[in-house]
């Protein structure tokens, strides 16, 4: 098929395009409506890839634009096409095409319909900007997974930066705990040794005095029953003396008193005792030790916050197994969440502690109760927190419970509170029976 012959007024157009796009860095062609090549620049023959004769005689024999240079949106459909239906000028960006050489293009094509019915085309040679832009778009991808990378390695190195410093502080906390303890031992030791002494002698001499009451009053007794036999004068005298001494109140009052110190002086000894027992710390080493004697030696010594405003209601499970652990460390967690307990009530109120067996028999579970306003969310979730308190200057370090919470952990438990809104809050712990790496006693 050979190209056809135009009309005059197509012909006339065709000339002034062409004159218009002869120095055109850009390939472009003039096309008819059946798409055939009418004309096409110097540009074009390199874009193309064709031999001058090859390419001529393609024109020459009426060969269409896909036929002699094929673009790959040709095969879905035609630009040119398109742009005369829209009556207008229509840009594509980024088309791929291969060169009758065989390299691959990458174009900007320009399709805009023109009078008589013809169709211009044109292609800008954007192959190395693309590559540019690619190869640019790969550095920035690697500097965008690079920079995802530091972050994510300045995330890590911060985490690890933060756990060493919560364990730093958490070292701190237990090295002021176990300084705080070896001083207690040495205060409760010199005070227990000063109040011995006075109370072992109040306590051995109560029954001798008791005794020698005992004998006075019998020796009274039996100047009475000769007392018909005395003067009556010195009878005046002995009666006037009992009355004035209120006699028979002092004869029942004196067992009363008796009765007293003795029972003061058991209570001052216990204290003592108590005090011994929340101290020790057993030169380091564990022991078996019973949580419930525990807790009671602990509200003994507290009893001075509870006493006439706070019940202290027990529900201990019986037959509880006793527990390897470091009595004084774990008196001293007991301590901590009784005391909070009491001073979070504002006047009177209840403190329910439940003991229990838990994880089948292999630890023991302590609950502590209080019907205080409760912990709010925000605070709730730093309570643990080493020097975080909400007392006033002077009324707390906010070491109690972060202590508490490391010396449980250090026994292989845990410590959890929960405080629902306006009932009081509740302290879990769990301590095994046997913490992990120790052998059964």
């Amino acid at each position: 098929m050979s190209q056809p012959a135009l009309r005059p007024e197509s012909a006339q157009v065709l000339e002034q395009v062409k004159a218009l796009l002869e120095g055109s860095v850009d390939a472009a062609v003039v096309l008819d409506a059946d798409r055939r090549i009418l004309y096409y620049n110097p540009a074009y023959q390199s874009a193309s890839g064709m031999r001058g004769r090859s390419l001529a005689q393609a024109v020459e024999e009426g060969k269409r634009c896909y036929e002699v240079f094929p673009l790959e949106i040709c095969q879905t459909a035609c630009v040119g096409c398109a742009a005369r239906d829209a009556g207008r000028a229509l840009r594509l960006d980024e088309i791929r095409a291969t060169r009758g050489d065989g390299e691959e293009l990458t174009l900007v094509v320009t399709a805009a319909p023109v009078a008589a019915g013809l169709l211009v085309e044109t292609y800008r040679d954007v192959t190395a900007d693309v590559r540019i832009q690619r190869k640019y778009k790969v550095l920035l991808d690697h500097e965008r997974r690079a920079k995802e990378i530091l972050e994510e390695t300045v995330r890590e190195r911060t985490d690890e930066l933060r756990a060493a410093n919560d364990e730093l502080r958490r070292t701190q906390a237990q090295l002021i705990h176990q300084e705080k303890m070896s001083s207690l031992g040495r205060l409760v030791a010199g005070v227990a040794h000063e109040l011995n002494n006075p109370i072992n002698f109040v306590y051995g001499n109560v029954d001798f005095l008791g005794q020698y009451v005992d004998g006075l009053l019998a020796l009274i007794q039996l100047y009475e029953r000769g007392i018909d036999e005395i003067a009556a004068d010195l009878r005046s005298q002995i009666e006037a003396k009992k009355q004035e001494i209120e006699f028979d109140f002092l004869v029942e009052d004196s067992r009363k008193l008796i009765r007293s110190i003795r029972a003061g002086a058991e209570r001052t000894a216990g204290i003592v005792r108590d005090l011994k027992a929340f101290s020790r710390t057993a030169g380091g080493e564990m022991q078996e030790a019973d949580v419930v004697a525990g807790i009671e030696t602990t509200l003994n010594l507290i009893a001075p916050l509870v006493k006439n405003r706070i019940t202290v209601e027990r529900q201990f499970e019986q037959a509880l197994p006793r527990i390897i652990c470091h009595p004084g460390h774990i008196n001293q967690v007991f301590m901590n969440i009784l005391t909070n307990a009491a001073q979070a009530i504002d006047g009177e109120g209840v403190i329910r502690i439940v003991v229990g067996g838990t994880r089948g028999g292999k630890a023991v579970q302590v609950s502590v109760t209080d019907t205080g306003p409760g912990i709010s969310h925000e605070i709730l979730e730093k309570i643990f927190d080493p020097f975080f308190t909400t007392k006033d200057v002077g009324e707390g370090t906010g070491l109690g419970l972060a202590i508490s919470e490391s010396i449980v952990r250090s026994h292989g438990g845990s410590i959890a509170c929960e405080s629902p809104a306006g009932k009081g809050a509740t302290f879990h712990i769990v301590l095994p029976v046997k913490p992990p790496g120790v052998e059964s006693m």
